[in-house]
């Protein structure tokens, strides 16, 4: 039978797992986009190899995703969206363990508790996309779809993505706001 855990991180706690950020950043601040998001892949790959949790797993499958939306030329994030995404890439490209991924049960804790918090700041970069890649998919399914043009397609997507990508920043907003301006894990904005 599986075992449940739940963790309260402090506000100390978070400042620590804020740092450990801050560093990968400046380890990949040299690197384009592109680099970040090989290294964080090949991470994400090599993660799955071992066969994670399902916790851990489920996180490395969404890392996925924000390094598809990344690498996605239709999709066209903003930079300031973008720069928070490779910002929360920039650990999984450049993690220095706390504890090591070959440590038995343990070994992936640190790395699951970061990925939650990065990927708990990213939720609205993350549901966008998804939004985004099942209108595409949807456009694209439809009868007579093949005929449009490239223009037209490229005039759907604009659309879409123009309105995800207000949603993302307004929901950002609303939350911060919500927060009473609590301090975010990635600072970006």
């Amino acid at each position: 039978m599986p075992l449940n855990v739940t963790l309260e991180i402090s506000d100390r706690e978070l400042e620590h797992f804020r740092s450990v950020l801050a560093g990968a950043r400046e380890r990949t601040a040299g690197k384009t986009p592109h680099e970040v998001a090989v290294a964080a892949r090949s991470t994400v790959d090599k993660l799955h190899a071992g066969t994670p949790s399902p916790f851990v797993a489920t996180r490395l499958n969404k890392v996925h995703a924000l390094i598809d939306m990344l690498e996605d030329p239709e999709w066209r994030l903003p930079e300031p969206e973008r720069r928070r995404v490779l910002d929360g890439l920039a650990y999984v490209a450049e993690a220095h363990d706390m504890v090591p991924d070959d440590v038995p049960v343990l070994g992936l804790v640190d790395d699951a508790i970061m990925l939650e918090l990065v990927l708990d700041e990213l939720q609205h970069e993350l549901d966008g996309y998804r939004d985004f890649h099942e209108f595409r998919q949807h456009e694209l399914a439809r009868p007579g779809a093949s005929a449009h043009s490239a223009a037209s397609r490229e005039d759907w997507l604009d659309s879409k993505r123009r309105a995800l990508h207000d949603r993302i920043r307004d929901r950002r907003q609303r939350e911060l706001e919500q927060r009473g301006g609590d301090f975010p894990l990635i600072t970006h904005f």
